[in-house]
């Protein structure tokens, strides 16, 4: 299984989580681009494959008829030429049909990626039911007096509790 496969395997099992009238447009999206993007590269391959035959057909055509150089109107020169060109402007559109398939499955990752943030924010109401952190509890006092080896006091604020996208988002260092 390929890291795409997993990756998309993974979002799936993580969306389960969320309400289900977004999980299941979600969910319908993902396999729908995933399909599309799937029929479009086996698609490319197949008139890739094409493409090979007929200039195979071509160079064996090059060696079997006589004179092959002047006189390229032999029946099966035309036949091969015209399935490789066929082919070869399939070849071009089906990658770029691919391509455009290959963004449109990035793109509803991201949505996918976003939903799941939302769901897992400490603040949101169904991250309340579904995921209670184990360390959630009410702080009575604002500040900590922690006494060490040399008996000095120390006060420490609480440790600010960060949100899941601001833990998992990416700093910039320039």
């Amino acid at each position: 299984m390929s890291k795409r496969k997993q990756q998309s395997a993974f979002l799936k099992a993580l969306v389960l989580h969320g309400n289900a009238e977004e999980r299941a447009k979600l969910q319908e999206r993902m396999i729908r681009a995933e399909r599309d993007e799937q029929c479009a590269w086996r698609a490319f391959w197949l008139v890739t494959l094409l493409v090979v035959f007929s200039c195979c057909g071509i160079c064996y055509a090059a060696v079997l008829v006589p004179h092959f150089v002047h006189n390229s109107s032999h029946v099966a020169v035309k036949i091969f030429g015209g399935i490789g060109l066929a082919s070869l402007i399939c070849a071009v559109a089906f990658l770029c049909f691919w391509v455009w398939c290959r963004a449109v499955l990035n793109r509803i990752q991201q949505e996918c990626r976003r939903f799941i943030m939302a769901t897992l924010e400490p603040g949101s109401r169904t991250a309340r039911s579904h995921f209670r952190a184990p360390h959630e509890e009410p702080q009575a006092k604002a500040q900590r007096v922690i006494v060490d080896s040399n008996c000095e006091t120390a006060l420490f604020a609480p440790p600010h509790q960060q949100t899941y996208a601001q833990l998992f988002s990416l700093r910039r260092f320039s």
